[in-house]
């Protein structure tokens, strides 16, 4: 009993300290919850987060104020808070459908698509008329690929309310989205003479416009939705990117300014603003500001895309910036290493040393992976490089002082070099007298095209970035040529001309499609030859490193696809040694035709080669591998011996795989036969629905966000 009486009369100490704080400040939980209310109308949703926060300090069962709060979480991205803050709310709003109805949002976005559907669907049960569990059934729908049933439930929506603004702009978003234009604009209409004086409305108009590609109509609906809330920045940004595709590039940089000045931490203004600064000329500019950006978000891919373009292709060598610009890839290959991921730590490394060649670490991890990977005149090779550069750096130094000032580390590397270099004396490049490094081994010469990129993207310019950033990461391998046309192309016609025209084998036009947590890259492959189109498909990448991850399984794909083939670079009687090696996953066993020179092209319709069966001058075995050279035996065709260096050499037999060997080329079937027939077992690059993950539509993030 006398601990009770003891709590009660803390509780009321408590009571008597916030009340007389309270009283101190002049504020009661109502005027923070209308305080809140207000910056949820700017869609400050961090300041109506922190008001709900302190009304329910002072009144720790206010319902509305945990609603709300919960309101705020779900459109900050933090989906757990939501649900945490809505338990809250449950205990005072029993069987409340607004509660239900946020949280079926709040566990869509966590991917519990049944469990939302269930509450959406109990909701509708009880309350027939209820819109916003209709609109949660729409977005399921969406996410589905059922675009019918979402117009369905908006529809429904608009039987009950019919001027609902959520109704009318998801009408129109889906419309647009469609390609129905008419009905697009027959939505917008009627949503725009309802809702005249609100920004959101014109906002998302414009986005429609834009979509439509009447960019006139969109920068006045951009301006208007300013006029109305000169805070409204996701109007500003679309205003900004709208005058980018006019070529207005001052005006650009002047609006991200101004949003900059607003709030330092906007990564989007940062982002455009350097897009700007690059189309004006200015990739000095660029860089500078895409270099603040990624401070602030380190995770933008295609602003570090950007950069890491612009400085490999304008910046010296040099330049002192440029260990920081790598750190970035550095600290990725480490994360990669640590979840025992070898090719992605391998990738990381690769475009950390592209940025900054002399970095040490790098150098030394990538040669480490590569040696572990039985590569050991590739490591050899990577160790020399930094023996090389260490001799360069200290050329200016008096006579020893660069051996006196050598590290135990580095003793230990020359001593490693010694005894690499012993022990790779033996090597079948070593005995046929060829330097492999030097050899040119390309086979194949592709081409890279895109379109512009539509005014609605996250990233502005997104297909051109992409299509120089998926040139850039062929540049390490030696069997490929891939170039990028730096500009935009009209279409499929325009691309074609090009690409034969500038002797091209294949060309790919690129695309991309980007919502606020996943990436997409389509692409399609067509002969240079011919026109014909040979193999399309849709990469998606979702979580960090979505960017360079779509990119690499596209790389990967594309080099799946292409026949394997050779050159004849040596010959000693029956002994031929062919440009290809290990590093390729060549394996003992495989069977190649010989080709004479000049007696092969590409096949007409499929992904593969033809030659005339007069051409095949023998068969060659694969008797030894090494890292880029190999040594077969061969079986001629007919009695007389035609065969010369230069001849080609086409994949058309692998070993069968036993548990000991497994390779991406023992994993294929042969590229082509002697009549050009293609492998049936062409990789396709992974897709969403591979992964077994829904894809919704671009424009659901916008239906999302309509409050």
């Amino acid at each position: 009993m006398m601990r009770g009486k003891r709590l009660n009369k803390i509780w009321v100490i408590v009571f008597l300290f916030v009340t007389a704080w309270t009283f101190a400040a002049g504020k009661t939980a109502a005027d923070f919850f209308k305080q809140g209310l207000a910056a949820e109308e700017n869609d400050d949703w961090y300041a109506a987060s922190q008001y709900f926060m302190e009304a329910l300090h002072i009144n720790p069962v206010y319902s509305d104020a945990y609603y709300h709060l919960a309101e705020c979480s779900f459109q900050l991205g933090e989906f757990e808070f939501c649900l945490s803050h809505l338990d809250e709310a449950e205990k005072y709003e029993k069987g409340s459908d607004r509660v239900r109805n946020l949280r079926g949002a709040a566990l869509i976005s966590l991917d519990k698509y049944s469990q939302a559907r269930e509450i959406f669907e109990s909701v509708l049960k009880n309350s027939p008329n209820n819109i916003e569990a209709r609109f949660g059934l729409a977005e399921l729908d969406l996410f589905d690929g059922r675009v019918t049933g979402a117009e369905n439930q908006y529809m429904e929506a608009l039987k009950r309310q019919s001027t609902n603004r959520k109704a009318l702009l998801s009408m129109s978003l889906v419309s647009a989205g469609l390609g129905k234009h008419d009905t697009a604009l027959k939505y917008l209409k009627q949503v725009l003479n309802n809702y005249p004086g609100d920004s959101e409305v014109h906002y998302i108009a414009a986005l429609i416009y834009s979509m439509q590609n009447d960019l006139a109509a969109a920068e006045k609906q951009c301006r208007i939705a300013v006029e109305i809330n000169g805070n409204y920045d996701k109007a500003y940004e679309q205003l900004a990117k709208i005058r980018y595709a006019a070529g207005a590039y001052a005006d650009v940089e002047a609006l991200c300014d101004f949003r900059i000045n607003r709030n330092r931490n906007l990564s989007s203004a940062y982002y455009l603003k350097g897009a700007a600064q690059s189309a004006a000329g200015n990739t000095a500019a660029a860089i500078n500001t895409w270099t603040d950006g990624l401070k602030i978000n380190p995770e933008d891919e295609v602003m570090r895309a950007s950069l890491e373009l612009a400085v490999n292709s304008t910046v010296s060598i040099e330049d002192s910036r440029r260990p920081e610009w790598a750190s970035y890839h550095i600290k990725s290959a480490q994360e990669y290493m640590r979840r025992f991921d070898s090719q992605g730590a391998l990738y990381e490394y690769q475009r950390a040393l592209k940025i900054n060649p002399t970095n040490e670490e790098a150098r030394l991890a990538f040669a480490k992976r590569l040696s572990m990977q039985g590569m050991h005149e590739l490591y050899l090779d990577q160790l020399l490089f930094l023996k090389e550069n260490e001799n360069l750096l200290h050329a200016d130094n008096p006579e020893g002082t660069a051996e006196r000032k050598k590290t135990a580390a580095q003793i230990k590397r020359d001593d490693t070099i010694e005894a690499y270099s012993v022990l790779l004396q033996d090597t079948l490049a070593k005995k046929w007298d060829v330097e492999p490094f030097y050899l040119d081994k390309i086979r194949w010469k592709i081409g890279i095209y895109h379109q512009d990129t539509p005014v609605n993207q996250l990233h502005i310019e997104n297909n051109k970035i992409a299509a120089e950033f998926a040139s850039d990461i062929f540049s390490g391998i030696a069997l490929t040529s891939v170039k990028t046309f730096p500009l935009p192309v009209e279409g499929f016609g325009n691309a074609y001309q090009k690409a034969r025209s500038n002797g091209m084998d294949y060309f790919i036009m690129i695309s991309v499609d980007e919502g606020a947590r996943d990436f997409v890259l389509n692409y399609t492959m067509y002969s240079a030859r011919t026109g014909s189109e040979l193999a399309s498909a849709s990469l998606y990448g979702t979580a960090n490193h979505r960017y360079a991850n779509v990119f690499r399984r596209f790389r990967a794909d594309i080099l799946e696809k292409l026949p394997v083939r050779a050159k004849v670079i040596g010959r000693s009687g029956k002994t031929l040694l062919l440009d290809i090696g290990k590093s390729e996953n060549l394996a003992k066993g495989s069977v190649f035709n010989i080709v004479k020179k000049n007696g092969i092209q590409t096949s007409a319709k499929e992904i593969g080669l033809t030659y005339r069966d007069n051409d095949v001058l023998g068969t060659l075995t694969i008797t030894e591998t090494g890292e880029e050279v190999s040594e077969g035996l061969l079986e001629y065709k007919g009695f007389y011996d035609r065969i010369n260096t230069a001849d080609e050499a086409v994949l058309i037999s692998v070993p069968e795989k036993d548990d000991a060997q497994a390779s991406p080329v023992n994993d294929r079937a042969p590229a082509a036969t002697a009549d050009g027939t293609p492998s049936e077992d062409l990789k396709i690059g992974l897709t969403a629905q591979d992964l077994g993950i829904r894809r919704a539509p671009s424009f659901i993030d916008i239906i999302r966000s309509i409050y």
